[in-house]
C-alpha cells in the first residue's frame, strides 16, 4: 500500500497511538462527513471499510465523498479487482499501526479489526480480541428522519449522474469488461440500475425498488450494530442531531 501521500496526517506523533478510532451507524446517518471534519480538525488519516467504496468506477453510486483522495482504501481498486473481506482483512493489517479514524458498518469493518477464519479467506466481525483497542461513536439517527433523508439521497444521486454510471457499467459488462458474476455489481442502487439496462426493468420500479432496499439496508445495520457494537464504556451511541461535541470528546480524547 502507498503511504506517502498520507504522510502528513501519519506523522511521527501519531504512530503507534493505544487506541484506534471507530465512526459507525447505518448509512445516510453522516458518518462519513463527521468523521472527515473530525479527521481534519485533529490531524489524522481516515480509513474506509465500506466495500462499495473501494471501487473507482462508480463514485456516484458508492456516495463517495468529494475529498475521496484523503481516504486510504476509498476508491483504490477497479470493479474487475473484487476485494473479499478476508483479503481486506491481511490488506488493512499494516493500517492499524497508525493512528486514524476508521470509518464504516458491518463485515469489512470486523475483517480489520478483528481479522479472520482459521481459513484465512473470510473475515470473523467482533469475535475474540481485536487486533487492537479501539473506541468507537456509533451514529443512531430518528428512523422515520433517516428513511426521509435516504430517499432525498437516492433523489439527488440520481441528478448527480448515477443513471449514467449506471449505464456505463452495463456497457462494460455487455463488452465482457466487467464480470456479471461479479458480487459488487450486487449493491444496491447498482444493482437495480443494471436491471434497468440489461433486463428491461422499467426506471421507474427500479428506482422505487432501490429506495426500498436501501431503507431494509439501514434497518439491517442496526441490527448488526445493535448486536456487534452496544453501548458500553468504549462504544458511544447518540443521535447526531444532538451534540456532536461529546462525541467528538469521546472519540478523541485520551
Amino acid at each position: 500500500m502507498d503511504w506517502k501521500r498520507f504522510g502528513k496526517a501519519l506523522s511521527s506523533d501519531f504512530v503507534m497511538k493505544r487506541i484506534l478510532r471507530v465512526v459507525s451507524g447505518p448509512t445516510g446517518s453522516g458518518k462519513t462527513s463527521w468523521a472527515s471534519r473530525l479527521a481534519e480538525g485533529h490531524g489524522c488519516a481516515l480509513f474506509n471499510t465500506d466495500a462499495f467504496q473501494f471501487y473507482r468506477e462508480i463514485p456516484i453510486l458508492s456516495n463517495q465523498p468529494a475529498d475521496r483522495d484523503r481516504w486510504q482504501f476509498m476508491a483504490f481498486r477497479s470493479l474487475n479487482e473484487p476485494l473479499n473481506s478476508g483479503e481486506f482483512g491481511r490488506l488493512s493489517e499494516s493500517a492499524l499501526e497508525h493512528e486514524g479514524i476508521w470509518v464504516g458498518t458491518g463485515l469489512y469493518l470486523g475483517a480489520a479489526l478483528y481479522g479472520l477464519d482459521e481459513d484465512r479467506k473470510k473475515g470473523v466481525p467482533f469475535q475474540g480480541a481485536p487486533k487492537r483497542e479501539y473506541r468507537s461513536v456509533v451514529f443512531d439517527p430518528d428512523r422515520a428522519r433517516l428513511y426521509q433523508a435516504l430517499d432525498q439521497r437516492v433523489d439527488e444521486m440520481i441528478q448527480g449522474g448515477a443513471i449514467e454510471e449506471g449505464r456505463r457499467i452495463s456497457e462494460l459488462i455487455r463488452r465482457g469488461e466487467v464480470a456479471q458474476a461479479n458480487p459488487i455489481l450486487k449493491a444496491i442502487g447498482l444493482k437495480h440500475l443494471l436491471s434497468h439496462f440489461l433486463d428491461d426493468l422499467s426506471l421507474e420500479i427500479a428506482i422505487r425498488e432501490w429506495k426500498r432496499d436501501t431503507r431494509r439496508l439501514a434497518k439491517r445495520q442496526w441490527t448488526w450494530l445493535r448486536k456487534f457494537m452496544p453501548a458500553s464504556d468504549s462504544c458511544l451511541w447518540l443521535d447526531p442531531a444532538g451534540n456532536l461535541a461529546e462525541a467528538e470528546q469521546f472519540l478523541m480524547g485520551e
